[in-house]
């Protein structure tokens, strides 16, 4: 997924990305390599996990559940992912992610 982003930025598709702060330097991790690509990243900040699972694309697709997008999740956990084009979810996710984002703008 890494790779696909980092494609997407170059391609001057507007990437985010929100994480946690406990998280963003596990081993596997590529937080900080999406920042050094210069893709926007903010985090949680807090003492509380970011536990939020999920992406929009191109504003037309959701993709979540409780797959957490790791290396590990692929080959050994017992994971759900769900897409859908349901607009009625696609914008409740939006704005979710909307007021994540903007709750985070400090956490850089």
């Amino acid at each position: 997924i890494y790779n696909e982003i980092v494609a997407a930025h170059r391609r001057g598709v507007r990437v985010r990305v929100v994480t946690d702060d406990d998280k963003q330097d596990d081993r596997g991790s590529k937080t900080m390599s999406l920042k050094s690509q210069g893709i926007e990243v903010r985090n949680d900040g807090d003492l509380s996990h970011m536990h939020h699972k999920f992406a929009i694309i191109d504003g037309c697709v959701l993709i979540n559940g409780s797959f957490n997008w790791t290396r590990s999740a692929v080959l050994n956990n017992r994971e759900n992912v769900v897409i859908s084009s349901d607009p009625y979810l696609i914008q409740a996710f939006n704005h979710e992610f909307g007021s994540l984002w903007t709750a985070f703008r400090y956490n850089r």
